[in-house]
């Protein structure tokens, strides 16, 4: 089968793909007074029918990464969070650009996707646990406007509830 055109994936995500960055709280519950931990999330998903998973593994073809899965409501979902695989997504749009609103959206998310990478370290071998992030004020404060920003270009937004407090 040939694999679908450039143009093609980039319009359809156009109308059916969503960039996201959200700030997220863990709780430790199986540890000692319970540690919290926060993070920022980036990732990139398309959501169809369930009958419609043939056309999302066409599309992670293209893109040359994800996962397709199928969800317990019979949803079929490609989705991408590895920072390296949001890269190719990155460089992919970068070639095939967005025409619709979603451009804009894109582009805060490519900004966010940016300032994650400059402020991940690489664990080195050895090392246990998850990659350090050393954050840089400014990014951090440019982070929570982009994820504020996106919201204009979201069908359902949410409230940031606890995150007043937490990154200050």
């Amino acid at each position: 089968m040939e694999k679908l055109p450039g143009d093609y994936v980039a319009g359809f995500v156009d109308g059916e793909g969503c960039f996201y960055i959200n700030f997220r709280r863990d709780i430790r519950h199986d540890r000692k007074n319970k540690p919290v931990y926060f993070y920022w999330k980036v990732g990139f998903a398309i959501v169809l029918r369930g009958d419609d998973k043939g056309i999302l593994e066409e599309i992670k073809e293209v893109l040359g990464c994800g996962t397709v899965t199928i969800n317990k409501n019979g949803q079929a979902r490609l989705q991408m969070t590895d920072i390296n695989d949001l890269t190719k997504i990155a460089n992919f749009f970068d070639k095939y650009p967005l025409r619709a609103k979603k451009k804009f959206d894109y582009l805060l998310w490519k900004e966010a996707l940016l300032i994650l990478k400059r402020n991940k370290q690489e664990r080195k071998p050895g090392d246990k646990g998850f990659s350090k992030i050393s954050w840089n004020q400014k990014d951090l404060e440019r982070l929570r406007q982009i994820k504020t920003e996106m919201e204009q270009y979201k069908s359902k937004s949410r409230d940031w509830k606890w995150i007043e407090n937490s990154i200050k």
